[in-house]
């Protein structure tokens, strides 16, 4: 673990850099501004953030108030950082769809590294209901800036299991699986995808929660531009076990 308190930017340019090279955590606190473009564009004008690049590539802005971080680019991005006349500047891209998140630090109260060991993995049980309510009530689970409106929406072609918005303003219509999504649950939701572009007006997203996908079913979900989050087989043991072993971890991996 590497922790600097009141960094210069170019003591702090090194620590990040080999961050990003060795695959730690890099947590960075100080004032900056942040600029997203991609589907939408973000002005974040200066202030005292708190900033995590994760060695996945998920970097998150986070303010001193709410839960859900202001900006953030997910798992898979490309980070990197340089110095200039401007400040120290933490770049992350995604390029599918095309989107950058540009984080400029005019100083630096922390700057710290650190490899997390923790090969653990939030467990979820219950029913397939359960499992709804939990998303519902932490929505971050599927992903950050996710925001659930309505259990069971209703279409013509039957009930969506989740119905929200992600962060900039898109539809997206989740559904569930207890056990492997096979073909007909990717149709399925394919076709509540195109009811509610029709009748809403708008760009909406599909995403199948299971814990396995056959390979029709997924081929079926690249093809129209639909996604797929896995979970895993329920466990074998109690509630109260996995509460007890699990606490305080994040993330949807197992129901």
């Amino acid at each position: 673990m590497t922790v600097m308190i009141g960094p210069s930017l170019e003591d702090a340019k090194e620590l990040l850099a080999a961050a990003i090279r060795d695959k730690r955590l890099a947590l960075l606190v100080g004032s900056c501004v942040v600029n997203y473009v991609g589907r939408a564009g973000s002005v974040l004008p200066e202030g005292e953030r708190v900033v995590m690049l994760k060695p996945d590539g998920a970097l998150l802005v986070h303010q001193r108030k709410k839960r859900e971080p202001v900006n953030w680019n997910p798992p898979g991005c490309e980070a990197s950082v340089r110095l200039g006349g401007k400040g120290l500047q933490l770049i992350s891209k995604r390029s599918r769809p095309k989107e950058q998140l540009l984080v400029l630090f005019k100083n630096l109260e922390m700057a710290a590294s650190f490899e997390l060991v923790d090969k653990e993995e939030l467990y979820l049980v219950g029913s397939e209901r359960d499992l709804i309510t939990l998303v519902f009530n932490e929505p971050s689970l599927i992903e950050p800036g996710l925001r659930p409106l309505e259990r069971e929406k209703s279409t013509k072609y039957g009930m969506i299991d989740l119905y929200g918005v992600d962060r900039d303003g898109n539809g997206v219509a989740i559904e569930f699986k207890r056990r492997r999504a096979e073909l007909a649950s990717a149709s399925q939701l394919k076709r509540y995808v195109d009811e509610l572009s029709k009748t809403l007006g708008k760009r909406v997203r599909g995403i199948l929660v299971a814990p396995s996908i056959t390979s029709s079913a997924l081929k079926l979900l690249n093809e129209k531009q639909l996604e797929y989050v896995r979970i895993r087989k329920p466990p074998t043991y109690t509630f109260e076990r996995v509460v007890s072993r699990e606490r305080g971890q994040k993330g949807i991996s197992e129901f």
